[in-house]
C-alpha cells in the first residue's frame, strides 16, 4: 500500500477542506492514513491541517487560517464581525476566539453549538465586501459596525478606534453603514460606540477603559492630552483626562513597559524607566491632578477593579485648584486649563442600563 508522502499534505492551504485534498488529486483513503498515522489533526468534519505546521499557529492565527475554509465551505458567505476584524488586523477582542463568523444573503442554515463556524443572514450589498489575502470579507467599515452592535463595549470601541487610527475608516462612513441597518439586533450599542470612538486613542486597553468607564457611569474622558506648566514647561502626556474631575488616567498595561525595552531586560534600565514614571506621577499631582492607574485585569469582572481606581483618585483630585496649560497635539497651541473642552455627552437614550439597581455597577 502506497504512504502518501507528507509533504503532499504541506503543499495544501492550511486548514484544508476534504474536497481540497480531491482537488489536488488526495483521496479519502490517503486523508484517513494521514490521520492514522499522526500527519494530519482533524479540527472537524472534512476539514484537517498538517499537525507538524497546525501546531505552531497562535490562536489569532489559528482562526484567520480557520476563516478562509469556512468561507469556501458556505456557498456565497463572506467572513464577518470578529473574524473580519481579526483579518482586517489588530487589535483583537479580549478572551476566546470562538467559531468564526460568516454573514450570507438569505441564509438558512445555522451552525450547531459546537460547530466551527457561525452563519449569520443580512443584508449585504456589494460595497460592503472586499478581498483580504485572498478571502471575501466585509469592509473595514461594515466590520467596525458589526462588532460594535454584537460585542461588549469594550471589545467594539477597541476595534473601532483602531480603525480609525489607521486611517481605515472615519466617523461618517460608520453613521452611513449604520443607517442602513436600521432595526438590526444591537443597533443601540452601535450608536453608543460610534459616539465614543476617537482614533486617538493608542492600546486595546485605553479604548477599552473608556468604554468600561462610560458602562459604570462615569463621563467621557478626553485622550492623549499634553500636560504643560504655567510656565510652559512640559510635564508629559497623559492617555485620558477627565478634566471636569481633575483626574488623569493611565492605562499601564504590560505592553506598555515591555515595549520599552527591545532586547534583553536590563535591570538598571527598568529601574530608570520606573523612578522617570514616579517623578512624572508626582510632576502631575503637583499641578493639582490626581492620577489613576490600572492594568487589563481592572476591567475584569464588569471593570470593578477601574471602578476602584478612579473613584479613589477622584477623592484626592481637587479640580478647582489645578494649575496647569494643555496642549491638543492635533491643534499644536498651549491653551489655559479653563479653556479645555467639556466632556462629550452622551445622550440618554444610549447610554447603558442597569437592569440590576442594587448593584453599584452595571451589567453589560
Amino acid at each position: 500500500m502506497r504512504t502518501t508522502p507528507v509533504d503532499a499534505w504541506l503543499r495544501l492551504p492550511q486548514p484544508f477542506l476534504s474536497r481540497e485534498a480531491h482537488a489536488a488529486g488526495l483521496s479519502s483513503t490517503a486523508i484517513a492514513g494521514g490521520v492514522r498515522r499522526g500527519e494530519l489533526a482533524v479540527l472537524a468534519r472534512h476539514l484537517y491541517a498538517a499537525r507538524s505546521c497546525w501546531s505552531l499557529l497562535s490562536a489569532t492565527e489559528a482562526h484567520t487560517a480557520l476563516a478562509r475554509a469556512a468561507q469556501l465551505s458556505v456557498a456565497g458567505s463572506v467572513v464577518s464581525h470578529t473574524s473580519a476584524a481579526l483579518l482586517h488586523g489588530p487589535p483583537r477582542p479580549w478572551g476566546p476566539t470562538g467559531a468564526v463568523c460568516l454573514t450570507a444573503r438569505d441564509s438558512t442554515r445555522t451552525a450547531a453549538h459546537d460547530d466551527w463556524r457561525r452563519v449569520l443572514d443580512g443584508a449585504l450589498p456589494g460595497d460592503h465586501i472586499t478581498v483580504v489575502e485572498g478571502v471575501p470579507v466585509t469592509t473595514v467599515d461594515r466590520t467596525v459596525v458589526d462588532c460594535l452592535r454584537t460585542l461588549r463595549l469594550r471589545d467594539g470601541l477597541a476595534i473601532a478606534d483602531a480603525a480609525l487610527g489607521a486611517g481605515a475608516t472615519v466617523v461618517r462612513a460608520l453613521e452611513r453603514v449604520r443607517r442602513q441597518q436600521r432595526g438590526w439586533p444591537g443597533v443601540r450599542t452601535a450608536d453608543l460606540g460610534i459616539s465614543l470612538a476617537d482614533g486617538r486613542r493608542e492600546s486595546w486597553l485605553e479604548s477599552a477603559s473608556v468604554g468600561t468607564a462610560v458602562a459604570l457611569g462615569w463621563p467621557v474622558p478626553l485622550s492623549q492630552v499634553a500636560i504643560h506648566r504655567l510656565d510652559g514647561a512640559f510635564v508629559g502626556r497623559v492617555d485620558l483626562l477627565w478634566a471636569d474631575l481633575g483626574v488623569v488616567g493611565e492605562a499601564d498595561g504590560r505592553s506598555k513597559y515591555l515595549g520599552q525595552f527591545d532586547e534583553a531586560w536590563d535591570a538598571e534600565r527598568a529601574a530608570a524607566f520606573m523612578v522617570r514614571e514616579r517623578d512624572r506621577e508626582r510632576e502631575l499631582e503637583s499641578v493639582g491632578l490626581a492620577v489613576a492607574r490600572w492594568g487589563s485585569s481592572a476591567l475584569r469582572a464588569g471593570g470593578g477593579g477601574l471602578e476602584v481606581a478612579l473613584r479613589a483618585a477622584s477623592h484626592r483630585a481637587r479640580a478647582d485648584r489645578v494649575r496647569c496649560l494643555w496642549r491638543d497635539e492635533a491643534q499644536g497651541e498651549l491653551r489655559e486649563w479653563c479653556e479645555l473642552p467639556p466632556a462629550p455627552r452622551i445622550p440618554r437614550h444610549l447610554l447603558p442600563v442597569n437592569r440590576h439597581p442594587g448593584r453599584r455597577r452595571p451589567v453589560w
